[in-house]
């Protein structure tokens, strides 16, 4: 007799693993059916363990083992289950976290191939072109591949786009009806082309040649999660283990997988970037969000019946909110700071977890005072400009206060190609933009906010973001009062590297990505518990230290406490991982890691 524990896929599934009896020894990654519920669920087998091995911890356990009622369905290929366990490593998180995360319901209901065809051998290539050429490169790549092609796109309404340019390829996503989903599975047998999300990447494909992942510096490929898995590093150890050809497209590709971090770009054609240098002296005159320069160069696109689209980093009115009495910025009891935004006509202050909301006449927490003033430029703030300059001007907000669900975002794209449209976002509108349909203007309206946030990505991301719109808008204007930052030399002449060779050099130097890993172990405790929390990690971490950020209070009584351990060696980072990982598994659920995360907090 044996115990195996199982990790159960059903709504209503608890999150760890649950443990059954069963009548002979089977191997992980064996897919059964149990009883939950019940009900009959489908479920993964993470471990076996003889009855007799168990005994003790079956008698101290506070449930008892259920038996009967569980049948095996099929097993996990080989290749598939040492890339699960190799992607569970490298996140120092447990295997059902991950299997739970690549692996849908569908797959196991629709059931693996008994035999997966290796392919010609493991090889990575890289297509750094804008969507354009991209887009020429993967038509290269199918035409010449003897067998499946499956290409991950990371958004839904990109998924569409890549739909309409390859006709015949077979989509599979979580947007599709169970009913749907599950024809879709019976026909990749015999496809050429599967396109696909991230979630739905580990498709068992028979025929599997080659993998395309496009646009791989999207924040979709990390799941949603308190520790989220990046599942490029997955579909990477799975291409790796079924030895087959990988192909990674973006523009550019993230400094973590460029070839040659430090180089320039290729020379191709893509639309010009604008540096406006908005520097002046400090003078009386009230605030501008949108300076005269962008607001004439709008009003000529408008003129011209042409579509502008602003960027601004943060949703809200405003992203702070400063005393000018005592010059500090206002927080909540807590400790969270307020920004200003606009509910139902009023305006507001709101904590940045959205639980707290104030009224905009509260005073300074610190000395009481009246005299408050928002910084910062928010969506909100730019569409007050916008409806003031150009008052019949089709306006359209993209931020996730006025976008919620999907269909909010259909909605709204529909109106992007109303002649003389004024489109204000955040970020989020990106993948809306249609490449093949580009709009005439993109502003990114305050490059210097996005540079000031805690991140160590920041510089990378702007690059990200102004490149991007070249391959959206056949203009760019990006407005900044740091023109000599070398991030603003390299977005005016892409064939300068001054930005990709000093950021090479800083991460080189402080051992971030891709010279190193930075593993970051938050803590949410109490008061009284936070320093026993800490006193465990930093013993699991021995003979190393972990550098303690400083508290920040989720409430009164709470504490967030972050230890940040940095992985200097990458090349030996698996067997590290390993064996930390092991002692990461029994931490208790309020400590959560992260690899490589964005912000340190």
């Amino acid at each position: 007799m044996f115990v195996i524990d199982v990790i159960p896929f059903a709504r209503f599934a608890p999150a760890g693993a649950l443990s059954y009896r069963f009548n002979e020894y089977v191997l992980p990654g064996t897919i059964v059916s149990v009883p939950l519920r019940k009900k009959t669920v489908p479920g993964i087998v993470v471990a076996c363990t003889s009855v007799r091995d168990a005994k003790e911890s079956i008698k101290t356990a506070p449930f008892v083992l259920r038996s009967g009622a569980v049948t095996t369905t099929g097993i996990l290929p080989k290749s598939y289950r040492i890339a699960l366990t190799k992607t569970a490593t490298y996140h120092l998180l447990p295997m059902g976290v991950i299997l739970r995360e690549m692996i849908p319901e569908a797959f196991l209901t629709h059931g693996f191939p008994k035999k997966l065809f290796a392919g010609t051998g493991h090889s990575l290539s890289f297509c750094e072109k804008t969507y354009t050429l991209r887009i020429e490169e993967y038509k290269k790549i199918i035409s010449c591949t003897k067998g499946t092609v499956l290409i991950v796109v990371p958004t839904a309404v990109e998924i569409d786009r890549f739909a309409d340019t390859f006709p015949s390829a077979i989509v599979v996503t979580g947007a599709l009806t169970q009913k749907k989903r599950l024809a879709s599975l019976k026909k990749i047998k015999d496809a050429d082309i599967i396109i696909t999300t991230p979630k739905y990447s580990f498709i068992p494909i028979p025929h599997l040649a080659h993998i395309i992942i496009e646009r791989e510096s999207a924040n979709s490929y990390l799941t949603v999660a308190r520790s989220p898995i990046d599942t490029r590093i997955a579909i990477n150890a799975l291409a790796h283990e079924r030895s087959m050809q990988t192909t990674i497209g973006d523009y550019p590709l993230r400094m973590e997988i460029r070839p040659k971090p430090g180089s320039a770009l290729k020379s191709i054609s893509a639309s010009p970037i604008k540096i406006f240098d908005v520097r002046k002296k400090i003078t009386q005159a009230p605030f501008k969000a949108l300076p005269e320069q962008i607001l004439s160069i709008i009003k000529s696109t408008h003129e011209q019946h042409g579509r502008s689209a602003i960027f601004a980093v943060r949703r809200g009115y405003a992203s702070t909110v400063i005393c000018r009495d005592c010059g500090t910025s206002v927080r909540t009891t807590d400790g969270r700071p307020l920004s200003l935004i606009t509910v139902a006509g009023k305006r507001v202050f709101r904590s940045s977890n959205g639980d707290t909301v104030i009224d905009a006449k509260a005073l300074c927490d610190k000395c009481g005072s009246w005299n408050l003033i928002p910084i910062g430029v928010g969506v909100e703030r730019i569409a007050e400009a916008v409806r003031n300059n150009f008052p019949n001007a089709p306006l359209v907000l993209f931020d996730t206060n006025t976008i919620r669900t999907p269909r909010d975002a259909r909605s709204a794209s529909t109106k992007f190609d109303i002649p003389g449209t004024i489109i204000v976002g955040t970020e989020a509108l990106i993948p809306w933009l249609n490449p093949s349909n580009p709009i005439s203007l993109a502003v990114v309206a305050s490059a210097d906010s996005l540079l000031a946030l805690p991140f160590w990505r920041t510089r990378e991301r702007l690059a990200r973001l102004a490149f991007s719109l070249t391959e959206r808008a056949e203009k760019v204007a990006v407005v900044t009062r740091r023109p000599d930052d070398a991030i603003f030399t390299t977005l005016e002449n892409r064939l300068d590297n001054a930005f990709f060779k000093e950021e090479d050099s800083m991460r080189k130097q402080l051992n971030y990505p891709p010279y190193g890993h930075i593993v970051t172990i938050r803590i949410e405790s109490s008061i009284t518990k936070i320093e026993k929390d800490t006193a465990l990690v930093q013993s699991m971490l021995k003979p190393k230290t972990g550098i303690e950020i400083p508290d920040r209070y989720a409430t009164q009584n709470k504490v967030v406490r972050t230890i940040v351990y940095k992985y200097i060696d990458i090349q030996k980072w698996s067997d590290e991982a390993q064996e930390l990982s092991q002692k990461i598994y029994r931490l208790p659920p309020n400590i959560t890691v992260r690899i490589d995360p964005e912000s340190l907090w």
